[in-house]
């Protein structure tokens, strides 16, 4: 089955914690590289296993799609602008351009919410850091919500 999972990227230090000059630059706090390896291995555990892994190049979120690559290392890596600058036109055209296969998309709220949103014709959804929507996206089928992931809750 092809499927779509929108991955925040984890709990980060805020810049001033971090010694950082710019959100960008902020990393994922040891908490956060933990909630992403359990969302990793959570989305492993139920079949999903991505062609592509794309990442916005902040640093909390490129260190976020790293720790998934290990989880999934037949998955190619890449990155895009468009999951940190906007706007969200240009994250569904990324996604249009990945038309095959499964995809983890890596990225930042609100815009991976209202992307989430859009590709299931609702209101934006919320995603908690390291927390996932799991999409079906078989073009035989219509588009269908599978999974919502928050860490520390059961799956909805």
């Amino acid at each position: 089955m092809n499927e779509l999972v929108f991955l925040r990227h984890g709990h980060a230090l805020s810049a001033r914690e971090a010694g950082v000059c710019c959100d960008a630059e902020r990393p994922l706090s040891d908490r956060g590289e933990e909630e992403v390896r359990l969302a990793a291995a959570r989305l492993r555990e139920a079949g999903f296993s991505p062609d592509v892994i794309v990442a916005s190049p902040f640093a909390r979120a490129a260190r976020t799609a790293a720790i998934a690559a290990s989880i999934f290392p037949s998955a190619r890596l890449e990155s895009s602008a468009a999951l940190s600058d906007g706007p969200v036109q240009a994250i569904l055209e990324m996604l249009d351009s990945h038309p095959e296969g499964s995809l983890l998309v890596v990225g930042h709220q609100p815009l991976l919410g209202a992307a989430a949103g859009f590709c299931l014709d609702s209101a934006p959804l919320d995603l908690s850091p390291a927390g996932f929507i799991r999409i079906r996206r078989d073009e035989r089928a219509p588009k269908s919500l599978l999974e919502v992931y928050a860490p520390g809750e059961k799956a909805r």
